[in-house]
């Protein structure tokens, strides 16, 4: 029996980008890409077909990459889900709600489709080299040693990092 093709949902603000992010990953054998005009449509394909990865714009129209990855999870619809998020620029507001909604990655634009392919490789094989879908630190940690990052990748998940539940380490 063959394999599930990894199912990758592209949700952005310009058709124009989406169709290139899309045609740079439907190069890839293993991949299942579909393209989304709205967050609506995203979240109802969503109760009907799994989906491992999405990439999308930080701000997509009425709402944004983190209440949707919060939406979405909380419906129970996407609980093992990579998100990689898209954005224009990077400040403490957009971080805080990155880590508050456990989106993967954010990837300042501009950006290489290629680059956006390599990332898209590196979380899915993360993915399935961990058996498990916990959101932890740890392995935030080694996925940031496994996958090279350059300077457009923003690493939500550092050393010093702690949940609301963990006590910040004694200095």
């Amino acid at each position: 029996m063959a394999a599930r093709k990894k199912t990758i949902a592209i949700l952005t603000q310009s058709p124009a980008l989406g169709s290139i992010i899309a045609m740079v990953l439907d190069c890839e054998e293993q991949f299942f890409v579909q393209t989304f005009a709205h967050a609506t449509m995203l979240k109802r394909h969503a109760r009907i077909a799994p989906i491992d990865l999405v990439v999308c714009d930080y701000q997509i129209g009425p709402v944004n990459a983190a209440q949707l990855a919060i939406d979405l999870r909380q419906a129970n619809q996407t609980p093992g889900t990579k998100f990689i998020v898209l954005s224009e620029r990077m400040d403490a507001q957009i971080r805080q709600a990155c880590i508050f909604s456990n989106i993967d990655e954010v990837i300042v634009k501009p950006m290489s489709p290629l680059f956006l392919r390599d990332r898209a490789l590196a979380q899915l094989m993360s993915a399935q080299s961990h058996a498990s879908h916990t959101r932890d630190p740890g392995r935030k940690e080694q996925q940031a040693k496994d996958a090279p990052l350059t300077d457009n990748v923003v690493y939500l998940w550092g050393k010093n990092h702690t949940t609301p539940t963990e006590r910040h380490p004694e200095r």
